[in-house]
């Protein structure tokens, strides 16, 4: 069986991925792997699985769009306590392992906001960064990370950005603090934004 992120690479082809339909580029990615594994009736496996589909998609996003931006993914980070499962979902290093800078930290919360069983489609709820725990477990990551690297660079990026509640609340009092933005992984704007920010950094250390 094809991994997630084969399933959406093949995705990425077939719908030669740009910066217009990266939306459909999520729908289309998450509605390939839950026909592939089924989780119309695995709803244990789901979460895990389009958690993984999601990261899959910003890894090919960011290769497609900004090639120039080198991501390591599950990057174990000791001092900010994410490591044994708990590791950075993203990073972007410079330098070597025994002087490496960390420059900046990306979270990766995005899901599935619906699921097609049988012909019929099913709305999902509280998708990517629209439930609140999802939102604390980010933003508590962020917290380490600025106590650890407070010199480094994090970003959220969802699937699904709140707009009212108490998680549009959360985010909004951490970003521009502990959190330096909370992307949209389907806007092209706000994608390039982080990544102008990760540039300039990298040019400040040379």
């Amino acid at each position: 069986m094809d991994s997630a992120e084969s399933l959406a690479r093949k995705v990425a082809d077939r719908l030669k991925l740009d910066k217009s339909n990266l939306r459909d580029f999520i729908n289309v990615s998450f509605e390939e792997v839950s026909a592939a594994y089924n989780l119309c009736r695995d709803y244990q496996a789901r979460a895990a699985k389009f958690g993984e589909a999601f990261e899959a998609c910003f890894k090919i996003i960011m290769e497609k769009m900004f090639p120039d931006i080198q991501l390591t993914p599950d990057v174990s980070l000791p001092k900010a306590c994410m490591v044994a499962g708990g590791e950075a979902d993203f990073a972007v290093i410079s330098g070597r392992l025994l002087d490496r800078n960390i420059i900046a930290v990306i979270e990766a919360k995005g899901a599935a906001d619906h699921i097609v069983c049988d012909g019929k489609r099913i709305e999902l709820p509280r998708p990517g960064m629209l439930r609140t725990d999802t939102v604390k477990k980010a933003i508590c990551n962020a917290y380490q990370v600025s106590r650890a690297y407070p010199d480094t660079l994090f970003f959220i990026v969802t699937s699904h950005k709140p707009t009212e509640g108490n998680a549009k609340c959360m985010c909004d009092l951490a970003e521009g603090d502990i959190v330096d933005k909370i992307v949209d992984v389907t806007n092209f704007v706000e994608l390039k934004e982080m990544v102008n920010m990760i540039r300039k950094r990298l040019l400040e250390l040379g």
